[in-house]
């Protein structure tokens, strides 16, 4: 198995003379539909050698159980990406682009501070029932690490996942009843930031359409305390007592605010000091990136769906007297 694995990756990820302009592979050589895809375009070639190049770097620099992980970690990704990115050039495509962008967030954050053990899970489901086909491709992490226990995170990740992919499954009335042929999907990926090193902090962004006239988006944000193996809330990472709030909730309405009249819609309402106030103790909007905090509202929350998301970024010196001494970014005080 551990050869299988060695031999899969080495053709993959070698990179030769030809990949300082190309991919990490010799194009003359592509075979497969996704070689092919990824040598047609500039911006995908420039992704694989970038990815391969950020394997190879730390791969060279783990050792032990660590290297093991992550040499398994890689088979496992590009199984997978071979497995979902099918169907027409462009459907490869933006698979492709989707997976890339991803792991190469994840592959950056693997090699700061100490290795953190976070594999990639993989659901991947098509089908058709009636006139309606439906398609699943979803990723999620799972910590492998033995700094804590993990195992009720991991069920969550993996529960909360196939409950969501199970969603874009038509039953049969709905297939029967469907007014023309039609595909319902449910895409999902992750990325992960190492804001500290007894923290993980993680960010599983999906798409589901099940018809109508658009599908829902967003973003689902965790900070992972490695010590305990726990996501933990806001209240857990700042000093007991509302400080933390009181100093968030005016940047944010003044950020959000400053948008709205930049000529992105929003609602005015949702971002009072009281509505806001609530809307900043739930722990799914805050992705703690390696050098700031991003606040993440998606469609609907503070503005229409044709808005978007809305985001806002706060330094961390902004935060760190505010931030709990013995919490998960305890060490950025």
């Amino acid at each position: 198995m551990r050869i299988a694995i060695l031999v899969l990756l080495a053709s993959s990820m070698a990179a030769p003379a030809w990949a300082q302009t190309g991919p990490s592979f010799d194009c003359s050589k592509a075979s497969t539909a996704i070689e092919k895809a990824i040598c047609a375009r500039p911006e995908l070639a420039k992704a694989d050698r970038a990815m391969g190049a950020a394997y190879t770097a730390l791969v060279g620099r783990l050792t032990g159980a660590a290297k093991d992980h992550l040499v398994k970690d890689q088979a496992r990704w590009i199984a997978s990406r071979n497995k979902a990115c099918t169907g027409g050039a462009e459907e490869i495509a933006r698979c492709l682009r989707q997976r890339y962008e991803a792991r190469l967030e994840n592959l950056g954050t693997f090699g700061h501070d100490s290795y953190p053990f976070v594999s990639e899970q993989t659901l991947f489901k098509e089908g058709k029932v009636g006139k309606v086909g439906y398609s699943i491709d979803a990723t999620w992490p799972q910590f492998d690490g033995t700094t804590a226990d993990f195992s009720l995170l991991n069920r969550h990740f993996a529960d909360l996942s196939r409950k969501a992919g199970d969603e874009a499954i038509p039953d049969r009335e709905s297939g029967r009843d469907a007014p023309f042929d039609q595909t319902w999907t449910y895409d999902q990926n992750f990325t992960v930031q190492r804001p500290s090193a007894d923290a993980v902090a993680v960010a599983i962004k999906f798409y589901g359409y099940t018809g109508g006239a658009h599908g829902m988006s967003g973003t689902t944000a965790y900070l992972v305390d490695l010590r305990n193996g726990q996501a933990v809330p806001p209240s857990a990472v700042f000093a007991k007592g509302d400080a933390w709030l009181k100093t968030l909730v005016p940047l944010v309405h003044a950020n959000l605010k400053k948008q709205f009249s930049d000529g992105k819609p929003g609602f005015d309402d949702a971002i009072e000091p009281g509505k806001l106030a609530k809307l900043l103790r739930e722990s799914d909007h805050y992705y703690y990136r390696r050098d700031k905090l991003e606040l993440i509202f998606d469609a609907y929350v503070v503005g229409p769906y044709a808005a978007g998301p809305f985001t806002v970024d706060i330094p961390y010196a902004t935060l760190k007297p505010l931030l709990a001494k013995d919490g998960p970014l305890g060490s950025l005080r």
